[in-house]
């Protein structure tokens, strides 16, 4: 079995035989040869043109891929995309029984703007044969308001890829620095926030952002220190912020109010993987309760308060955080892993042979499908 995999950003997946990348970026693409499928990684661009027109004509996902796909329909049994907006037009096509290949898109966050509309939703996800979903909640919506059937609705639960984490730290050497709190992201960072928590405390706090993630607040104590990342170059590799992750006394995820969103997903599971204690501000759309696993506190959108007796708290029982950042350990190693992900996702992808149109599976009611 072939697949081809795309996403909506260049995959150097060099970079994770080189180890210098952990391969849960690459969404399963790099484990899935261990259930005999082969994967051919599709480069993000090819012509630029058509990228440009992707970026304007939103409503066709990315046309640049999509047409070489197109052309090279042959060559796969399945399309895999890591993006749930990359894959309209051909879902489009699949639906009126001119694409006959089986399209699989991962659905990371719920629907919103124009794809809320229940007949702009079916036209242009009507093609695709299954949904993998990151949340509950965001399964939930696609088959109670979307009316999707149940039975092309999957609910993965994504995890770090462990043996990366374990053979780049197993070398590294701790120092003997003082205790501090780990905060890195760019991504709807809620900065201002947390360093306002740490300004009136002495505990050293360790930033690493973009300037435009960055804190506004200026005069900053010598308890916190920011590093900015270059929009194009970051100022420290995946490698090195991994020997900071190891360094920490614990991490801090701090989020604007994200509705709808798995923001800070990525730095959770990153923690988690480090065997790091957690506080970060309360997202209901991400499944991992990190207080009811007991791995570390949620504090409330700028909550700046909050902030202070969570860190403060943990300082204050360091056997605890400890155990925290043991338990978010072994719960990545019972449940929430690559591994895990790879093998769900290459059942569902063996679960839908080359060929099989759509029809009986899709959306659209069959008097509205071109025999």
């Amino acid at each position: 079995m072939k697949v081809v995999y795309i996403n909506n950003y260049e995959m150097d997946v060099e970079q994770w035989k080189n180890k210098a990348q952990p391969g849960q970026h690459f969404w399963g693409a790099t484990h899935l040869h261990q259930h005999n499928i082969d994967v051919e990684i599709l480069p993000h661009t090819k012509y630029v043109n058509l990228q440009k027109l992707s970026t304007k004509i939103k409503i066709l996902g990315d046309l640049d891929q999509q047409l070489r796909l197109l052309f090279r329909q042959s060559q796969y049994d399945v399309i895999y995309s890591a993006c749930q907006y990359n894959t309209f037009f051909l879902a489009i096509l699949r639906s009126i029984g001119l694409f006959p290949k089986p399209v699989i898109p991962i659905i990371h966050h719920p629907m919103k703007s124009i794809l809320n509309n229940k007949l702009i939703f079916k036209i242009l996800y009507g093609g695709h044969d299954q949904f993998i979903c990151l949340h509950k909640e965001v399964k939930k919506q696609l088959e109670d308001k979307f009316e999707v059937p149940v039975e092309k609705l999957h609910l993965l639960e994504w995890g770090p890829d462990l043996h990366f984490y374990d053979q780049t730290v197993k070398n590294q050497q701790l120092g003997n620095e003082a205790a501090f709190i780990l905060s890195a992201g760019k991504t709807r960072r809620d900065f201002d926030t947390l360093v306002q928590a740490f300004i009136d405390q002495n505990y050293p706090l360790r930033v690493y952002c973009t300037g435009e993630s960055a804190p506004t607040i200026s005069g900053l104590p010598p308890n916190i220190s920011i590093q900015y990342n270059h929009p194009t170059k970051d100022i420290i590799s995946y490698v090195e912020m991994l020997a900071e992750y190891r360094k920490a006394y614990a991490v801090a995820i701090p989020l604007k109010n994200v509705p709808n969103s798995l923001i800070g997903l990525t730095s959770l599971i990153e923690a988690m993987a480090m065997s790091k204690a957690v506080i970060m501000t309360r997202n209901n759309y991400i499944d991992i309760d990190i207080e009811k696993e007991g791995i570390g506190i949620w504090v409330e959108p700028g909550d700046v308060q909050g902030w202070q007796q969570a860190v403060s708290y943990l300082f204050a029982h360091p056997s605890e955080t400890k155990e925290m950042g043991n338990r978010a350990r072994r719960l990545c190693e019972q449940k929430y892993n690559l591994e895990i992900f790879s093998s769900k996702l290459a059942s569902i992808l063996k679960s839908n042979p080359s060929g099989r149109l759509v029809r009986e599976k899709m959306l659209l009611q069959p008097s509205q499908v071109k025999n």
